[in-house]
């Protein structure tokens, strides 16, 4: 035991030594190694895109000294598909080291083939843009006491998609992203992401827009004696409603509601609905920018002079 501790940090620092003339060694041999490498690029011609995605990934042969196949950041680069001879329409490619490359600087390194898939197919189209309308994809509401003043105002109220013209084309308008608004009590300002179309090769630009939403104190007016209509009614019948009209009140906006016709609020009930009592639920219908806040009723009885009198004969 004592002679093999003799000089023990000798030995060690020759072990390490060792170690160290071995790795160099090793990591200065070249070698041929088969990775799956992601496609990063497809090079195109001019004013050319691809219509639907290329392959995720290709297995290809790669040859390079030890120590450049074992760095990270070459093989995160990926992999070039070359089809810039190609016109637009749907072309089956065959793959090799001749039109497929490694992205980036290589140094050493070299791709030797292509090993899966050996061919694919790849729909090229011409790049277009068009400018769409930008629709609101949310949903605001105001606190009670409070209603939203006008329709949200949004900030640019178009915007450019870009992408294969077979597909842009496809689009009458670009949304925002989706969101929720409750229990707003005064004027809001928010940027919102444009909701990508998730299809390859669209990009939409601006990417985000602004909106902006005016919230007013409500203002409560009532219409009286709003007549009640019939729905689905049979035609040879008459009928009597009671009540044949009904009071209504409605809060909104004070400049909106001031200017809200008695015309554009409906009472109505569905025939077909009237239960065994007689009664009808009676519906309330404005337009959206306001709310009913209370009716002097909540259903109607409908009743026909022809099934009375024949009750009161049996």
């Amino acid at each position: 035991m004592p002679k093999l501790l003799d000089n023990f940090w000798l030995k060690v620092t020759a072990v390490i030594l060792g170690l160290l003339v071995w790795m160099h060694v090793a990591t200065e041999k070249e070698y041929s190694y088969d990775m799956r490498l992601p496609v990063t690029d497809v090079a195109l011609g001019d004013s050319l895109t691809l219509a639907s995605p290329p392959p995720e990934t290709l297995t290809v042969s790669v040859s390079a000294i030890g120590k450049e196949l074992l760095r990270k950041k070459w093989r995160d680069r990926g992999l070039r598909i070359n089809a810039s001879q190609f016109s637009p329409g749907r072309h089956q490619v065959a793959l090799t080291a001749n039109n497929v490359s490694l992205v980036g600087p290589t140094g050493e390194l070299q791709l030797e083939d292509v090993v899966a898939p050996t061919q694919v197919n790849l729909n090229i189209d011409i790049l277009s843009d068009v400018t769409l309308p930008v629709t609101g994809n949310f949903v605001a509401e105001a606190d009670e006491g409070y209603a939203v003043a006008g329709a949200p105002t949004i900030t640019p109220d178009s915007a450019i998609l870009f992408g294969p013209r077979s597909v842009v084309r496809r689009f009458h308008d670009i949304a925002t992203e989706a969101k929720q608004l409750k229990g707003l009590r005064g004027d809001v300002t928010l940027r919102l992401a444009l909701d990508n179309p998730p299809m390859h090769g669209l990009s939409v630009a601006p990417e985000s827009v602004t909106v902006e939403i005016h919230v007013v104190p409500v203002k409560t007016r009532v219409f009286e004696a709003v007549p009640v209509r019939v729905f689905n009614a049979p035609l040879n019948d008459r009928l009597v409603l009671s009540p044949a009209r009904v009071r209504i009140e409605i809060t909104g906006p004070p400049a909106d509601i001031d200017r809200l016709d008695v015309s554009t609020v409906t009472a109505s009930v569905n025939y077909r609905t009237r239960a065994g009592s007689g009664k009808a639920a009676l519906k309330i219908d404005c337009p959206p920018a306001f709310r009913i806040k209370s009716i002097s009723t909540d259903s109607i009885l409908i009743t026909i002079p022809s099934e009375t009198n024949a009750d009161s004969r049996n």
